[in-house]
């Protein structure tokens, strides 16, 4: 029953955020700045790297991003965030966050050759706490822990370099 539950819970945010993609796609939708708040805490289970918690962070600008293996505009942004997180600029400044209960993180994260720090969150409760709505989702958090934008969508090593400007 709980696994049905989850299942339809995790088909039901693969909808909406496709209707959200959709309608920043066309441009009906500003997906700028959202409405500054303290970000939530992290999950505290890391699948990669080490737990991070928002505590470790402060004083940087970060971009925490919601993915899922099963999410298929994941695998397309998945070498842009790698080499975002590579570069000079995205050095020590992206968490990825799995947004999934399958485990299927592994696979995924070996086939992007992901290296930055990866928490687990299965019963989605920080992707609840976050707002996230559709995956993949890129929440920019300013240095003092606040959150200065959600950008729902596949994203580019530019955009990601752009909304930690804009968070700095």
């Amino acid at each position: 029953m709980m696994v049905r539950l989850i299942k339809h819970r995790f088909a039901l945010r693969v909808a909406l955020g496709a209707l959200v993609v959709a309608v920043v796609t066309a441009g009906l939708l500003e997906h700028g700045p959202a409405t500054r708040r303290r970000a939530p805490a992290l999950p505290s289970r890391a699948v990669v790297g080490r737990p991070v918690t928002l505590g470790d962070l402060r004083g940087h600008a970060e971009a925490v991003v919601f993915w899922s293996p099963t999410c298929t505009p994941c695998h397309q942004e998945a070498p842009a965030i790698e080499r975002f997180a590579q570069s000079p600029a995205g050095r020590g400044r992206v968490i990825g966050v799995d947004a999934d209960y399958t485990g299927g993180w592994r696979a995924f994260v070996r086939s992007y050759h992901w290296t930055f720090p990866v928490l687990a969150d299965p019963q989605l409760s920080t992707t609840d706490a976050y707002g996230v709505l559709g995956l993949p989702t890129t929440v920019f958090v300013d240095p003092s822990g606040h959150i200065v934008a959600v950008r729902p969508g596949p994203q580019t090593a530019a955009s990601l370099a752009h909304g930690l400007a804009d968070a700095a």
